[in-house]
């Protein structure tokens, strides 16, 4: 019927045509001609149906990629594990700007862990014991440790104190090592003491009820011989059961815990032998059996020329000697020393982890492990770029952590080889999955296809599904790669012989690096926030799952948030 009406509609106007063209042709010759442009008319378009999305076929997949997630299987609770950084020098929160820098930073971190704070240090500070009188009482100043303690207090933050060092004046043999003096006291009536008045001036500052809720640990890395601790494993084991005695008289609901234990075994002296002392072990102070222990915790540095992610192999062992004792089962396990030790050319610097993509990856990685050794928290010592609140890579990671916070871990089940993985996490009716890639090697070029599939609970009670994505990678969330492109087309001296990566820029290049971050700064802002790489899209259930495809880099991690429609 269209064809026939546009048919007549041509042979009605072919006179017209015919006149218009007599017309033109009979009027001056000067005159332009006039061009006539008759289109054929276009037939009009049907208005098209919104494509359905079409659901992945199961059987178009090679098993070995898929994981497949229980959305009715709870395994645990997603948890804050990322929110305790040290600080080796209390005393840089006794200046404004330093208090002030902290607010960019306020929204993860929620406590700093206060090492060396009672003396013996390389630096003199935290010089508050000052000798013995005549009558062998102890003389001790702690006005300055209350005027960093008020000024720390300020910022909100938790404090959590770690007992160590034992003062200069407390040792004949004054052997400066690495971190100070790592001796034990010559006189434990004098330690006793110590501790005793140190907490004592912090109960009196700030109330039991409020010092009963910090942590106290007792030294750092005792199994380090002698950079942290220049005694034998039976002489800490002595000097932990007396410091907690001494701590428990002062404030009887303490919560204290061991030194975090060295995890390298070419120079760990021990290693579980100190859970075995404090489950029934002859107590030094008390002579009873065991030792009050609240928390457990170790180091872990990776180290990124040994081409492994080597956290199974050290805390493996810890995890399955609490595991022996059930006093000490469900208390909780730490990493209160974290980071990457090296980069690939066996380079440490002052750096202490990659701000790469690669860095991100295996943040991401050790999540996943996280969870299956149930480790309580990390101590992290900071997740943004030297001279900047720039994020690395990897703290864009803990971005998406926060989005999953306190939500419930699903069961997750796959055949994967290497490193990588999908952690699913439902909250109310909110589907996340952390899906992850991680080569130990930066070089790598093993990017992979994973296909998380969503069966059961509340994939059985929808059909239709909003999905927003998030990504780091190469490509996305991370700027140092375009950093070091400007800083080395600035002409700035690079150590080529330098860590290469880590946080701190000026382990690998010299003054100057700080102008060309500053010249940019708008720009690296941009690369190096976390980037919403999918936004609404929508994605429906085949059968009985809901299958994704998910395409990774060699070093990535994607988070996806399903929201039921």
């Amino acid at each position: 019927m269209k064809r026939l009406k546009a048919l007549r509609l041509f042979v009605l106007m072919i006179p017209i045509i015919s006149f218009t063209l007599f017309f033109t042709c009979s009027k001056d010759e000067q005159m332009e001609k006039e061009i006539i442009e008759n289109p054929e008319p276009e037939e009009p378009e049907e208005p098209q149906e919104p494509q359905e999305p079409q659901a992945i076929n199961e059987a178009d997949i090679d098993p070995s990629k898929i994981a497949t997630i229980n959305t009715g299987a709870v395994v645990g609770q997603f948890h804050n594990f990322w929110s305790t950084r040290p600080m080796v020098n209390q005393s840089r929160f006794n200046t404004t700007n330093f208090r002030n820098s902290l607010q960019t930073i306020k929204d993860y971190v929620k406590s700093y862990n206060l090492v060396r704070s009672m003396g013996g240090r390389t630096d003199n500070l935290n010089m508050f014991y000052k000798g013995v009188d005549g009558s062998g009482n102890i003389i001790t100043d702690f006005s300055d440790l209350v005027s960093t303690m008020r000024n720390f207090m300020s910022t909100g933050f938790k404090p959590r104190i770690v007992l160590s060092k034992v003062p200069w004046e407390m040792v004949a043999n004054k052997v400066v090592n690495t971190y100070g003096n790592t001796s034990p006291p010559d006189n434990y009536d004098y330690w006793r003491q110590y501790v005793n008045a140190f907490l004592t001036t912090l109960v009196n500052e700030f109330g039991m009820q409020e010092v009963k809720t910090w942590r106290f640990r007792v030294s750092t890395e005792p199994n380090y011989t002698p950079n942290h601790w220049n005694g034998t494993m039976q002489e800490y084991f002595k000097h932990y059961d007396i410091t907690v005695d001494e701590v428990l008289k002062v404030i009887p609901d303490a919560i204290v815990g061991p030194g975090n234990m060295l995890t390298e075994d070419s120079v760990a002296t021990y290693t579980t032998e100190l859970i075995d002392h404090c489950a029934n072990g002859t107590n030094y102070a008390t002579g009873a059996t065991g030792t009050k222990m609240d928390f457990f915790s170790i180091s872990y540095y990776e180290k990124i020329d040994q081409n492994t992610v080597a956290l199974p192999d050290k805390i493996e062992r810890y995890r399955n000697k609490l595991n022996s004792y059930p006093q000490f089962s469900n208390i909780p396990l730490d990493i209160q020393e974290f980071g990457i030790l090296r980069d690939e050319n066996r380079v440490r610097g002052s750096s202490l982890v990659d701000a790469t993509e690669l860095g991100a990856s295996w943040y991401a990685t050790v999540c996943d492990m996280v969870h299956e050794y149930k480790i309580n928290e990390i101590y992290d010592w900071g997740q943004e770029i030297e001279g900047s609140d720039l994020p690395q890579g990897r703290k864009n990671v803990t971005r998406m952590f926060q989005k999953m916070e306190g939500g419930s871990k699903l069961e997750a089940i796959d055949n994967f080889s290497g490193y990588a993985g999908v952690i699913p996490v439902v909250k109310g009716d909110v589907i996340y999955l952390l899906v992850y890639n991680h080569n130990p090697s930066r070089t790598s070029n093993s990017s992979r296809t994973i296909y998380p599939k969503l069966e059961g609970g509340l994939i059985s009670s929808g059909n239709k599904w909003k999905m927003s994505e998030w990504t780091v990678d190469k490509n996305n969330g991370v700027m140092m790669h375009e950093f070091y492109k400007d800083l080395r087309a600035a002409g700035v001296s690079e150590n080529t012989n330098g860590r290469i990566y880590g946080n701190r820029t000026s382990d690998r290049f010299a003054d100057g690096w700080q102008n060309v971050l500053s010249a940019n700064l708008s720009k690296y802002q941009g690369l190096a926030n976390l980037p919403k790489t999918v936004s609404d899209s929508l994605v429906i259930k085949g059968n009985e799952s809901l299958i994704l495809k998910v395409d990774l880099e060699p070093h990535a991690v994607k988070l996806y948030e399903l929201v039921p429609q």
